[in-house]
């Protein structure tokens, strides 16, 4: 997906032509850049879609579409590892959770979810970690 957006990058750099100033290529690239943030943050409201409809395969595949676009976009892993858990599949909804909180430290509603999450799984001390974490960041 990367490739296509840098493609469609090039195209519009080569529509504006030898005249083209670097304030037009930085706008076509702010455009580009919020086209793709609007696509990831659509994945993710299809993927919650998903998830509430109890179509958690569907959901994961719509999180990590998101992730595909955004990398960095730690509710997606959140979310991600929530479907994870509902499919049974702990050890990726555990990574998933863990990497929504190490990419956005001050998550506290990812900490939130971890630690319901750890908590569930009985490892109550683990679970308190992450609550408290929860709290300090305002969950």
């Amino acid at each position: 997906m990367m490739k296509s957006l840098l493609i469609l990058l090039l195209a519009a750099l080569l529509a504006l032509g030898p005249g083209a100033t670097v304030a037009s290529a930085a706008n076509v690239s702010d455009k580009v850049r919020e086209s793709t943030e609007k696509a990831a943050k659509d994945y993710m409201k299809h993927g919650l879609i998903q998830a509430a409809e109890g179509r958690h395969e569907s959901a994961v595949k719509s999180f990590q579409k998101a992730i595909g676009l955004m990398p960095n976009l730690a509710e997606a892993y959140s979310l991600m590892g929530s479907s994870y858990a509902e499919m049974g599949r702990f050890r990726e909804a555990e990574e998933a959770l863990r990497k929504a909180v190490a990419l956005k430290p001050d998550y506290g509603e990812g900490w939130y979810y971890l630690g319901l999450f750890l908590k569930e799984q009985r490892r109550e001390a683990e679970a308190q970690e992450a609550f408290r974490k929860a709290k300090q960041f305002g969950r």
